[in-house]
């Protein structure tokens, strides 16, 4: 089963002690750095913030299977990345989904 791991943040502003885009940037090489099997790592802001309910930032990537998505949330990587950016972080929603489902079309 294919894993699709996408989570959605708001970034508390008072703690931004970079800018968003260097927030960005550090985070897609911390989750590259993690040498899990995962594809298609995303991590940017919204095209459309007006329609986001003011979340700003958004990752995602997708696991082989369930027992890589498990390495990856315990690998020192991404312990890492959320005690770095844990806190800048409020109001985040870490949602998984069977990826191997086929996919609508809207």
């Amino acid at each position: 089963m294919t894993i699709l791991h996408v989570v959605l943040a708001k970034i508390d502003s008072s703690r931004l002690k970079e800018s968003r885009e260097d927030v960005y940037k550090h985070i897609h090489l911390l989750l590259n750095a993690i040498p899990v099997a995962k594809h298609d790592v995303r991590v940017g802001p919204p095209l459309n913030p007006s329609s986001t309910r003011g979340y700003d930032i958004m990752l995602s990537m997708q696991f082989e299977s369930t027992d890589e998505f498990m390495a990856y949330l315990v690998h020192p990587k991404h312990l890492e990345l959320m005690k770095r950016y844990g806190s800048l972080f409020k109001d985040m929603i870490a949602y998984q989904v069977d990826g191997s489902f086929p996919k609508s079309k809207l």
